[in-house]
Formats: structure tokens, sequence, C-alpha cells
């Protein structure tokens, strides 16, 4: 393996569209209609000079990561925008280093910022999760290799640390080199609540 690619996050743009479901999902005490989508836009410095952009993509789900009752859908939505707006600031203001190291690096001080807000961890892992998805992507895009290639060759230097001290003596490079992609897939259908289950209810009509 090469020396470890090292990487700065210069730019955090972020993004939100309305969305309207094609049909119904309730789960929980929630039936969800609508909501927002946000965008997240990260611009990338690599060690050697180069900067590039990546993208990513998240719903804001109601009751999905905090499901108090007493906390409306709007209220929701703020949580985890709270947590991305705490995670692009960690991420801006972190020193060059490796992809996985940037989120290791963050872990706990956005767990211990978000708690301070009264966010669970749930909603505090919300905002590293969709820039960390767009920092490999940007990663991926400026050395020119599938997210397969990617992983099998550990371009993010994923290592074994202090947040999974289990893993300490898992050889992770040899494990991620075996991967294989594999050639087929089964097509997932989470069955909400409110679900047409036979053919005498009511079906989308398209």
């Amino acid at each position: 393996m090469s020396e470890p690619i090292k990487l700065s996050v210069l730019e955090v743009q972020l993004f939100e569209r309305d969305v309207t479901l094609r049909m119904p999902f309730r789960f929980g005490v929630v039936t969800l209609r609508e909501s927002p989508q946000v965008f997240a836009r990260v611009r990338i410095g690599l060690d050697d000079g180069r900067e590039g952009w990546g993208l990513s993509a998240e719903m804001l789900a109601p009751k999905w990561f905090d499901k108090n009752p007493e906390l409306t859908n709007d209220e929701n939505f703020d949580q985890l925008r709270s947590a991305l707006a705490g995670a692009r600031d960690l991420y801006l203001d972190a020193e060059p280093m490796t992809a996985y190291g940037l989120m290791a690096e963050t872990y706990q001080p956005q767990r211990d910022d978000c708690a301070r807000q009264g966010l669970n961890p749930l909603v505090a892992g919300y905002g590293p999760a969709l820039l960390d998805r767009a920092v490999l992507d940007a990663l991926c895009r400026m050395e020119n290799v599938s997210f397969y290639d990617a992983i099998r060759n550990n371009l993010p230097a994923i290592a074994p640390d202090a947040i999974a001290p289990d893993l300490a003596d898992f050889q992770m490079n040899g494990f991620l080199s075996a991967l294989k992609p594999q050639d087929s897939l089964h097509a997932r259908h989470t069955v909400g609540l409110v679900d047409q289950l036979n053919s005498a209810e009511t079906r989308v009509d398209d």
C-alpha cells in the first residue's frame, strides 16, 4: 500500500430541497409524506496541492434519530441541522489528515458538542456521516477510482484506533483487500405501517 493520502476540508456548502414521498411511510408515531433533503458539497485539498469536490445527500427524517414524541418534526429537522453545522465547523478547523483520520479525530468532540446541546449520539452522528461520504466521493473522483477500489486499497486509511479498541490486532488492510463485489443483490423495501399489503387495498397509481 502506498503512503496514506492526507487531506484538508477547504469548503462545505449545504443546500436543502423539499421532497414529497411517492407514498406515505408510517413508522412509530410518524406518517411521513414530505421531508427536506439536505445536500453537502465538500471541497478538499490534498497534500500534493490538488483540490476537488465531492457530494452527498440525505433526508432530514423526523423521529428517526430522536424519537421523543414531544418534539415536532421541525424541531427534529433542526436537531439534524445542528449536528451537521457542528461537524462542518470541526472538519473545516481540522489539520490535514487521512479521510478516516478526520472522522476519528473529530468523533468525540462532535459527540461532546452535541451532548451539550441535548442531542443524542445518533443525532450527533448524522453530520459526520453526511460529510464523510462527500469527502470520500471527492477523494475517489480525484484519484479516479471506484468506491470499491478505494475501499479494497484502503484509500481512506481505515485503521484500528481508540474508537474501536476491540480491533487493535485486526489486520484491516488484509481484510479490505480480500473484499469482492457482489454480482447481484436483493432489492429491499421497508414495509411501512400504511403500506398496501394485498390486492384489495388501494394502490399507488404508477
